[in-house]
């Protein structure tokens, strides 16, 4: 689908896009709950994009000399310092990244990403997460590893991916970690 083309059905939100199957009618599609056997299909971003200006850089600049002459005082190790200005440097280009908006769909075999496949059988529970006025879904998985999957939806769309889901894993009462409540603090 070319961008600017909106798919017949479609219901667009500030960064999101639920898309109803075609053989379905919309208004029917939009009210009736997920069942196992119907996929749930949206658009999303791919993760929150906060705002930076030019002080957030200057603070990361700030904070990067001020670690590596700390670190060149106390061990005067020059492959200490060059790391932390190698870890500033990785950390402001990551930072200035913008999210993609991704496809995504949940069906009876699990999750679409993309063009990425992640069955059921990777995660061991799901948690509906709070964070800056938006829901998302973590997907908790069984690999020790493995980072923890978040998905972002459009509000409306809720209680059909939170039904589809606890078809097939078990719902989990979660608050988010504590790198990303430092992640969100720091306005990564």
């Amino acid at each position: 689908m070319e961008d600017g083309q909106k798919q017949p059905g479609a219901v667009t939100g500030p960064q999101w896009e639920y898309h109803a199957d075609e053989n379905t009618d919309t208004s029917q599609a939009q009210q009736r709950p997920a069942t196992s056997g119907e996929p749930v299909s949206w658009t999303a971003s791919e993760f929150i994009a906060h705002q930076k200006n030019a002080s957030w850089y200057g603070l990361l600049v700030v904070g990067a000399l001020v670690a590596s002459a700390l670190v060149f005082l106390l061990t005067k190790d020059k492959i200490s310092v060059a790391m932390i200005v190698i870890v500033a440097i990785t950390f402001g280009a990551f930072a200035s990244r913008q999210p993609r908006v991704l496809q995504y769909q949940l069906n009876e075999g699990g999750l679409n990403i993309g063009d990425k496949f992640y069955p059921y059988a990777l995660f061991k529970s799901f948690a509906v997460i709070q964070e800056d006025g938006l829901e998302s879904i973590s997907l908790i998985p069984l690999k020790r590893f493995m980072p923890i999957l978040s998905i972002y939806f459009a509000p409306d769309d809720a209680d059909k991916i939170v039904n589809m889901l606890g078809d097939y894993l078990p719902h989990e009462d979660r608050q988010a970690d504590a790198i990303d409540r430092l992640m969100r603090r720091l306005r990564f």
